[in-house]
């Protein structure tokens, strides 16, 4: 048999995606339970969904959301820290709780014939952390040395500032985890308060997959959380900044050989009704790896490891981000080119290939995605706290290939006007400062 290997091979026909049946619950504490009986493997996988993100903290106290989450398994009770990480291994279990702009999130992982063990350990974590003092101040300190290491760091640099320059004071505008400003104010009785008032069964939801029988794990949650009272309601969304363009911010690293490459605005939030042109448009554009910036910068100029662009989905507003790194030199030329291939889009139609291209790699990996019950409960997760139709994923496959040339091209016209953009980098101002100034006026700022 002869193969042509100048044609690229045709995809074969899309599996199935085989989505399981979630029964939901309403415990007497108020937590709303979803869980899908999986026997094919002995295993648990379960996300714990509490509305107690950073929209909930004071901006004075930015990451007091984070660090609480991250104290949860420092101590509980009689435990102190040491003993929660042994009582963990010995469960062979994964624990994972972090902080979102709207939400915690607290995941878990281990195998089936420990389930009552692990949902002990779930409960001591959530509705018991004593927050040892000593503990308290480690991880507090921890984070200062993030902060400082990320200093160094010129990618993050630029998200950071980048953020601040898209959404100001607003809640977008600030970094999760906090600042070298906030998070030294932040006392054990903040986190001690925080916990207090927005973990609890009101507001929460807890997504189940695996080798769980309902009415046994219901049960057994119930008995150990019949007593969780607190919680709350979920915060507004943040309304959307007016995106602001014309500048080209300068954030000056002398001597740096390298720069980072950010041109940006203020996106969209989840529920916009042209979401699935979005995410194709934003396939063909840098979401993929033969996006058109990235086979322009990376293989054809040879400038970049990488270079991609992403839709900040969220309950609000997020940004959309184009990035990448590039030898200083070239800072000016890359900014040209990723602003020329946003233009090509708004202006012209994309080619068929290019469609079915982004189309396919969009959908037919979709099954893999929902092999694992972790992947499961990820997805299911992501749906809930987004408020996504209950159908999301079930016809996502039909939205996605039903998207247009023209619809493309509309929604890149809407949302990546070259008056919405901002243009920013982190570099030696020296080096690339005047060859910036064609794209607007240049505000350069110390990297201190």
């Amino acid at each position: 048999m002869t193969v042509d290997r100048s044609q690229r091979p045709a995809p074969g026909d899309p599996r199935p995606l085989r989505l399981p049946t979630f029964a939901s619950a309403k415990l007497g504490c108020g937590l709303e339970v979803e869980i899908a009986h999986r026997e094919s493997i002995p295993e648990v996988s379960l996300r714990l969904v509490l509305e107690a993100g950073a929209c909930h903290e004071s901006p004075a106290k930015r990451g007091l959301a984070e660090l609480t989450a991250r104290l949860l398994t420092e101590g509980t009770g009689d435990r102190d820290a040491l003993s929660m990480a042994r009582w963990l291994d010995r469960l062979g279990a994964s624990y994972d709780a972090s902080a979102g702009y709207g939400t915690c999130t607290i995941s878990m992982h281990f195998l089936s014939d420990v389930l009552e063990e692990a949902l002990e350990f779930l409960t001591a974590t959530i509705s018991h952390p004593s927050f040892p003092e000593a503990d308290f101040v480690r991880i507090r300190d921890e984070r200062l040395d993030e902060i400082e290491r990320q200093r160094d760091d010129p990618a993050t640099v630029a998200d950071h500032a980048l953020i601040a320059e898209l959404y100001g004071e607003a809640l977008y505008g600030r970094p999760i985890a906090g600042t070298r400003e906030t998070i030294p104010v932040i006392t054990r009785a903040d986190v001690a308060e925080f916990h207090t008032s927005r973990y609890g069964g009101a507001g929460a939801l807890l997504i189940v997959c695996g080798d769980a029988d309902e009415a046994r794990f219901h049960d057994t949650v119930e008995g150990h959380l019949a007593a969780w009272t607190g919680g709350g309601d979920r915060a507004a969304p943040p309304e959307a900044p007016a995106p602001k363009g014309g500048e080209v911010v300068l954030i000056d690293r002398p001597g740096s050989p390298q720069a980072e490459v950010r041109v940006a605005t203020v996106g969209v939030p989840y529920g916009t009704p042209d979401h699935h042109a979005i995410v194709v448009a934003n396939a063909i554009l840098g979401g993929l790896f033969n996006s058109r910036i990235n086979m322009n910068l990376r293989e054809d100029k040879g400038w970049t490891y990488g270079a991609r662009t992403s839709f900040g989905f969220r309950r609000g507003p997020g940004p959309f981000v184009a990035r990448t790194a590039v030898e200083t030199g070239v800072t000016a030329d890359a900014f040209g080119e990723i602003l020329k291939e946003i233009e090509t889009m708004r202006t012209e139609l994309v080619s068929s290939e290019e469609l079915d291209l982004a189309q396919h790699a969009l959908t037919l990996s979709l099954p893999l995605q929902f092999e694992g019950a972790a992947q499961i409960t990820a997805k299911v997760a992501r749906q809930r706290i987004n408020d996504l139709p209950s159908d999301y994923w079930e016809v996502y496959r039909d939205r996605i290939e039903a998207v247009t040339p023209d619809e493309i091209r509309e929604v890149c016209r809407r949302y990546l006007a070259p008056e919405r953009l901002t243009l920013l980098t982190v570099t030696d101002a020296d080096a690339v400062g005047k060859g910036l100034e064609r794209f607007g006026a240049l505000d350069v700022r110390s990297a201190t």
